[in-house]
């Protein structure tokens, strides 16, 4: 009697916990609708984008409270948030964690300093989105790149 054997694979990436689709998972015999929505999930995961957004927010404020570290700490923890998330992530997905970074400093903007930007406007509120912008984007590709070194085959 033959015995049977189940096998799953395992993966620790974050992509998979998402559930999102990838290449090998769709059939030739799919329509033109769901193969423009993988290509589209491919290049900006919604799901991912939440998750990035909800994450890096919290860490703002989160590294905002640092007392050592002043007003800086924000984007410090914005900084670890996203080189972890880099990190765990098999796919680039720097856009979105960039976006969510944006959209992280933003509500840290506008929660934290509401009277600040009544008062000056459109200078700080550009800085401040683009160095979120920038601080998660970055995070994100060298948590990426440890990431690929540390599994690489030599």
């Amino acid at each position: 009697m033959t015995q049977r054997t189940r096998t799953r694979e395992t993966s620790d990436d974050l992509s998979d916990i998402l559930g999102d689709e990838s290449e090998e998972q769709a059939g030739e015999s799919e329509g033109f609708r769901s193969r423009t929505k993988r290509r589209a999930v491919n290049f900006f995961s919604p799901r991912y984008f939440l998750l990035a957004t909800v994450v890096l927010t919290i860490s703002m404020f989160v590294g905002g409270f640092v007392p050592l570290v002043g007003t800086l700490g924000g984007l410090v923890g914005l900084f670890v948030a996203a080189f972890v998330l880099g990190g765990l992530t098999s796919k680039p997905r720097t856009l979105e964690t960039a976006t969510g970074g944006l959209v992280a400093a933003g509500l840290t903007l506008l929660l934290g300093n509401l009277t600040l930007l009544a008062v000056g406007g459109r200078t700080v509120a550009v800085a401040g989105l683009g160095a979120g912008f920038l601080v998660a984007g970055l995070g994100a590709y060298f948590g990426g790149d440890l990431r690929d070194g540390l599994t690489r085959d030599l």
